[in-house]
């Protein structure tokens, strides 16, 4: 039986507990570039400001997308898919 591949949460956890460092260190950067390409709005359609950013969940969700695809390369073989 092969294993299933793992759902974002699942990836993002993995990561968050196995390479912290780079997890928060890309996240980071990751944040920066999306949130220095969206001058005025948010991928939401709100009013792009800091304070909207932090908590805005589509940009946040896009955020760890691109963060999770950045390190593929850290999580296990066979489940990465």
């Amino acid at each position: 039986m092969e294993p299933r591949p793992m759902i974002m949460i699942e990836k993002i956890r993995y990561l968050e507990s196995n390479h912290f460092s780079d997890w928060l260190d890309t996240r980071r950067k990751v944040d920066d570039e999306l949130s220095s390409k969206q001058t005025m709005m948010c991928v939401c359609g709100r009013l792009a400001t800091g304070m909207h950013e932090r908590s805005c969940s589509r940009y946040n969700a896009k955020v760890n997308s691109e963060t999770v695809k950045r390190l593929k390369h850290l999580l296990p073989a066979k489940v990465a898919a």
